[in-house]
């Protein structure tokens, strides 16, 4: 699992086999350049050459302990458990969890709740659907139950009594792709958090040790590492956050609001490719009532709730991710202020 990768064994040999030699080289590659650059302005008698290694020595040094900050706050959030902060604060009981796996199942969350948002819509769209279309063919010239018109040219005109069911199907076609939005949406927040537990995101620290302390390159090394600073402690921070409230979130803990039960949605009883022209007749034939109770039965009709359940899945799966992806960002320009560099946040947000 992702969040047992930035925790467990796995990811601390990676951290200390792969990540921590290439820190080791660039810090290394850093120091020589900057002894030579110094020896070299004893050399020319040159004091800018001089001040400016003195300078990188310095610079050098806050990098490499950023990296002591970051692999500390990593460390502490691997054994912070949510539970136990859940109990300070009175609120219910999320599972003994550490803040990144907590972070991983909040969006795990978002996106099945949003998921089942997308089958219960889906469920009342075809529903309805069948029943706005269901239609007739009324002769003319009728006589009682015979319509004489038939006789003579088929005169008559086709109407479709239960039409009024355009309305559910306006709204609930609206509602449907606003909850295939926040499915897509939760799927690729997950992406950015796996990339993040993945460990690419520590392909920055190297980077940004030895660009800072090149010429015109700094700024864009302290935005390397501001990014890794953030996205490891600032983005599962927020998103621990919120799944301490999933209880209220998700609304039930089987993700779907209380009065609505996923197990009751079973779309096979629509037509199929097999045997639709046959289950179609049946539903043309046998009216209103049948095609309810087929499709609907006593309990299942709840539009209402289909449409709150995809406004609720929106909140979930695409507000309150995209408010932890914003603090993330917005903290990459205050986190770079403390290697003394001003980060262009509007460029920076143009990249998400």
């Amino acid at each position: 699992m992702a969040g047992n990768i930035i925790c467990g064994p796995e990811f601390s040999a990676f951290f200390g086999t792969t990540i921590m030699p290439f820190v080791a080289y660039a810090a290394i590659i850093t120091a020589t350049l900057i002894a030579l650059a110094f020896m070299v302005g004893r050399a020319i008698n040159n004091p800018k050459v001089s001040l400016w290694a003195k300078t990188e020595i310095i610079q050098l040094g806050i990098s490499l302990g950023a990296i002591f900050i970051i692999t500390t706050v990593v460390n502490t959030f691997c054994v912070i458990d949510v539970r136990e902060v859940a109990t300070i604060f009175g609120l219910p009981d999320p599972g003994s969890h550490n803040i990144y796996d907590a972070a991983k199942d909040f969006l795990k969350g978002a996106a099945l709740y949003s998921h089942n948002a997308v089958s219960v819509v889906r469920y009342h769209l075809q529903a309805y659907t069948v029943l706005a279309y269901l239609n007739a063919f009324i002769c003319d010239f009728s006589t009682g139950n015979i319509g004489w018109g038939c006789l003579f040219g088929y005169g008559g005109e086709n109407q479709q009594p239960l039409g009024g069911y355009g309305v559910q199907t306006a709204a609930l076609n609206i509602a449907f792709n606003s909850a295939l939005i926040s499915h897509f949406t939760s799927l690729n927040f997950i992406f950015i958090l796996l990339f993040v537990y993945r460990g690419f995101v520590f392909l920055f620290l190297p980077l940004g040790i030895f660009l800072r302390a090149m010429p015109y390159l700094r700024g864009l090394g302290s935005l390397f590492i501001s990014l890794a600073m953030a996205f490891l402690i600032v983005y599962p921070f927020m998103l621990s956050v919120f799944y301490l409230m999933k209880d209220t979130l998700f609304d039930g803990t089987d993700y779907t609001p209380m009065p609505i039960g996923m197990g009751s949605y079973d779309e096979s009883v629509f037509p199929d490719a097999e045997n639709g022209a046959e289950q179609f007749f049946a539903v043309s034939t046998l009216g209103e009532g049948y095609v309810k109770d087929r499709y609907f039965g006593s309990d299942k009709e709840n539009p209402t709730g289909a449409l709150a359940f995809a406004a609720n899945a929106f909140i979930v799966a695409v507000f309150f991710p995209t408010i932890a992806l914003i603090a993330t960002i917005a903290s990459v320009t205050y986190v770079a202020r403390l290697f003394g560099e001003e980060i262009d946040l509007s460029r920076i947000t143009q990249l998400v």
